[in-house]
């Protein structure tokens, strides 16, 4: 059996948008200013906790109170996300092949809630989110969870993302890589694939299940 793992922020659904919202919120609370288009591409490039270090640091703010403020303002300007044309379809393609789809995401269960509203949490034999306290994207130790647990073969495995630290992951747990350039930073050349969609991205997936 083949597999497919999953990023979700920023892959699978539309949720950068709301989460620069958030931390633009964030930002204002604390009278300091941000430009929207170059915090979304601090968050790509790296990762939230980074940014929260980085504006902790700068404005000698405490750093678990910025979490908490950012957290409270997501809540309601990111409650309600979609998942980007084509998720569905190519979940389904996998499901449809007797493959596996597993998630492999940093957010919490507000992940797996999502996916129900659409009726796609059947499609996912399982995964993993930030309660599970893996070491965090580019540490591979969350894959290898999923590759141990399921029996999966690496080689066998397919992991999709939407940033550079989900192609540098799959790569040090020894998968193939499928780069989502959604937002078209160009920020992955070493994945093995890239497409600029997920409706792109269905061929190469279909090609690798097949293979």
């Amino acid at each position: 059996m083949k597999a497919v793992i999953w990023d979700f922020d920023g892959t699978l659904f539309d949720t950068y948008p709301g989460m620069v919202r958030a931390l633009m919120a964030t930002l204002d609370d604390y009278g300091i200013s941000g430009d929207a288009d170059e915090l979304l591409i601090a968050i790509k490039r790296d990762s939230m906790k980074k940014v929260f270090d980085d504006i902790a640091a700068a404005h000698h703010i405490d750093r678990q109170a910025i979490q908490e403020t950012y957290n409270a303002h997501e809540v309601v300007l990111n409650a309600d996300p979609l998942a980007y044309p084509g998720a569905a379809t190519v979940i389904r393609a996998v499901q449809e092949r007797g493959d596996m789809n597993l998630l492999w995401t940093h957010r919490d269960q507000k992940a797996w809630r999502l996916l129900k509203r659409d009726g796609l949490d059947d499609a996912f034999a399982g995964g993993t989110t930030i309660d599970m306290h893996f070491k965090r994207k580019p540490d591979p130790e969350s894959i290898n969870y999923l590759l141990a647990k399921f029996s999966l073969d690496p080689q066998q495995t397919l992991v999709v993302g939407d940033r550079r630290l989900d192609s540098e992951a799959a790569v040090a747990a020894g998968c193939h890589s499928l780069y989502i350039d959604i937002d078209g930073l160009h920020d992955a050349p070493h994945a093995e694939f890239t497409a600029p969609t997920l409706r792109e991205a269905l061929p190469i997936i279909v090609d690798f299940l097949e293979a």
